[in-house]
């Protein structure tokens, strides 16, 4: 247990000075977002951009990695969904945000950081391999499911993915994912003053991130709507975890690979939720509460989970 509390309760520290920073009026909102946009567009492509080209693959297979990740959490998806919808009666649109918010993990933000301190390198390139597609295959997912609860045509659907695809392929992330994969199939990496400067850059990105995720969070909460935001931070917190241990267990990968799996799972959803629920315009009382309660409560069911998982 002392190993948990040391390793997570750094992690989430940093997100609550933040939050005080935004409290306090310290620091502006804008500066919050200022620092998230640093985070977002150089540190973190950078620090993912250094994993890919210099990390040791080992045996590490990343299609045993997405086996054992991404049907687990299509299964925490359709279970968010299927309770905003059928239990709290959540019209369809609001019901595929929850499903969203119930799966979207904030890797780039939490993730990294808090594996990173867990599993140390191996922990990272588990989380790189999981990112690199974790994006793509979420946004689809979310477009398709929109598209169904809206009652679009095929043709409007395709065009809709079209557009996703499009705005990925500017993505920081997915650049600097796509430029490390790239050096390394040619067999270059950087050294010497580049790579002290990728390095110092990509070293800063996390309690970057972290700090102006606590920035981010303050002022939201989820009164008017607690029942359905527990019950989707519970499906994120809990139950997407084991959902990823079971299939662990079932597909059997290298058990260095499992805890990382398990963790990653478990971390706070990622703020694209409510992004998303802007962008439809609907659900934003809903996201905006699982981003803050899956944050704010993510810190004690890290600890359990690390707990039961930490390496002897």
């Amino acid at each position: 247990m002392l190993f948990a509390l040391e390793t997570v309760l750094p992690i989430f520290l940093l997100i609550a000075v933040g939050w005080t920073l935004a409290a306090t009026g310290l620091l502006a909102t804008a500066v919050g977002e200022g620092l998230a946009a640093f985070a977002a567009t150089v540190g973190i492509p950078l620090l993912l951009f250094e994993t890919v080209v210099y990390a040791d693959l080992g045996t590490t297979s990343p299609w045993m990695v997405w086996l054992c990740y991404f049907p687990a959490a299509g299964c925490a998806w359709a279970l968010g969904q299927i309770l905003a919808g059928r239990v709290f009666g959540r019209d369809r649109k609001t019901a595929v945000i929850a499903g969203m918010g119930a799966t979207f993990a904030n890797i780039a933000f939490v993730g990294l950081p808090l594996l990173h301190r867990a599993f140390g390198e191996q922990g990272v390139l588990v989380a790189t391999v999981v990112v690199s597609i974790h994006l793509p295959i979420w946004m689809t997912t979310l477009t398709l499911a929109m598209m169904r609860a809206e009652g679009g045509g095929e043709g409007s659907a395709i065009g809709a993915i079209l557009r996703v695809i499009g705005a990925l392929r500017r993505n920081p992330i997915i650049i600097g994912l796509a430029c490390g994969i790239l050096l390394r199939f040619i067999g270059y990496r950087p050294s010497g003053i580049p790579a002290q400067t990728i390095h110092t850059l990509a070293g800063v990105a996390s309690p970057v991130a972290l700090v102006s995720l606590g920035m981010a969070t303050y002022g939201q909460n989820f009164r008017g709507d607690a029942a359905a935001t527990l019950a989707v931070t519970a499906v994120k917190l809990v139950a997407l975890p084991a959902f990823v241990a079971i299939a662990c267990r079932i597909v059997g990968p290298d058990p260095a690979l499992v805890g990382p799996l398990v963790m990653l799972a478990g971390v706070p959803a990622g703020i694209n939720v409510f992004l998303a629920a802007g962008h439809y315009g609907v659900g934003l009382r809903l996201a905006s509460g699982v981003v803050t309660a899956t944050t704010a409560l993510g810190a004690a069911t890290s600890m359990l989970w690390l707990t039961w998982l930490a390496p002897h």
